[in-house]
């Protein structure tokens, strides 16, 4: 395979789809494109997105699918929802490139939770069944289809448990479990041999997804329930399981799951990129892993991306508490001038600067060549009367005074380094 390869992930808004945007975005041989069937994120992630008609129920996603890998030339599809993952699977023969899903079978184990304890159960890791209502309680149930701990509650007696066996959702009920929760993160090659397997601890969890985690190194058992799940299902590339302590400490199976788990990014920040050997285990490629040990703690929030509809070509920017806050380069800023110096988009650093503007720029290593002027206003002028006319600009400074000054009198969008945040692009 020549040239990078086209990646298309679907739905790529997801919080699956936005990690493997943030783990793949610089990755030099690997070329991003998002779908997804809603309106969701993805269209702030992925630089080239595109919202498809499609039903994963009814079955037209497939036909979807395949027209987006004609057009952008897809290699791979990477599905990042539980749901998507058996339905791919299934449509192996259809689909116009190859999914990055195990075979039919193994994604329904995976997905059904019953499937996988039946499976399971002869490596002595899944927790013991309580399915027949009348026995000790608490009791532990979770939805037998589903992801995170999401429907999952303590059943503290037989009429909560009747009403979980008699409603229409399936639950899978088992022995209660009231120790920590974790992750393991694995990744296995293209062959399904597991090469790393990183168990990290689920601190905080929000509808189902651990927004607060840390590596748990050093548990034996949770390395050998990661041995023997590999050796049982032979999953390729970027997979993970959950597990919790019983009463006695010992970690018993929750779910497996064949994708890429959104906070993997902890793993991603110790050295080992799941998406990207994701990529490379369902394609054949080899590859090794390189894990780092030092400590890290995840903690996730929601964050904002912006579509800002801007026509500029050229930024008339402060120096004094703008580019430098308190001694130092606003980093949110300095990432905005080398993305406009991209984009062939003019700066101009218009200041007051007591001293030198171009010493206080060296002080700082900040390259003056970065613009195409430096206007010292030293006169006491108005900073208006050096904005030029004739170029779509917009002015960007900390001063109220200056804002409204520049607004009232060149007429063009004026900007707090609060409100900067807008014009980034961390499209990829």
């Amino acid at each position: 395979m020549s040239g990078p390869i086209n990646v298309l992930v679907f739905p790529c808004g997801s919080e699956i789809g936005l990690e493997v945007h943030a783990a793949l975005r610089y990755a030099k041989d690997v070329r991003l494109h998002g779908a997804s069937s809603v309106d969701d994120h993805g269209e702030f992630a992925y630089r080239r997105y595109r919202r498809i008609d499609a039903d994963t129920v009814d079955g037209d996603l497939v036909g979807a699918l395949n027209a987006l890998i004609r057009e952008w030339d897809i290699d791979l599809v990477v599905p990042a929802h539980d749901s998507v993952i058996p339905l791919l699977a299934c449509a192996r023969e259809r689909l116009l490139a190859p999914a990055a899903v195990p075979d039919a079978d193994t994604a329904a184990l995976c997905r059904d939770k019953r499937l996988a304890h039946a499976r399971l159960r002869p490596l002595g890791i899944v927790p013991d069944d309580a399915g027949a209502p009348g026995g000790a309680y608490p009791v532990f149930a979770k939805p037998a289809i589903g992801q995170g701990s999401q429907g999952a509650e303590r059943v503290d007696d037989v009429l909560r448990h009747r009403q979980l066996l008699e409603g229409t959702t399936p639950y899978v009920i088992s022995e209660y479990l009231p120790g920590d929760e974790y992750t393991v993160d694995c990744v296995s090659d293209g062959d399904g041999v597991l090469l790393h397997a990183a168990p990290r601890r689920r601190s905080r969890v929000r509808n189902g997804i651990s927004v607060r985690t840390e590596p748990a190194t050093g548990d034996p058992a949770l390395a050998a329930m990661a041995t023997a799940i590999a050796g049982e299902l032979r999953l390729r590339g970027a997979w993970f399981f959950q597990a919790r302590r019983d009463a006695d400490g010992v970690p018993k199976l929750l779910e497996v799951a064949p994708r890429i788990a959104g906070s993997m990014a902890l793993s991603r920040v110790r050295g080992v990129n799941h998406a990207l050997l994701h990529v490379y285990a369902h394609l054949g490629r080899p590859f090794a892993v390189l894990p780092q040990s030092h400590p890290v703690q995840l903690d996730r929030a929601l964050g904002n991306r912006y579509r800002a509809t801007l026509d500029y070509r050229r930024v008339y920017l402060d120096l004094d508490d703008t580019l430098i806050v308190d001694g130092a380069v606003n980093p949110v800023l300095a990432g905005l001038l080398y993305q406009w110096a991209a984009a062939g988009i003019e700066m101009v650093l218009l200041t007051r600067h007591a001293g030198c503007p171009h010493q206080a720029l060296a002080r700082h290593r900040v390259c003056a060549d970065l613009f195409s002027r430096i206007v010292h206003l030293r006169d006491g002028s108005p900073k208006s009367a050096a904005i030029e006319t004739g170029v779509p600009a917009i002015f960007i400074d900390d001063s109220f005074r200056e804002r409204q000054d520049v607004h009232r009198v060149a007429g063009i969008p004026v900007f707090d380094p609060d409100a900067i945040e807008q014009l980034l692009d961390l499209r990829a």
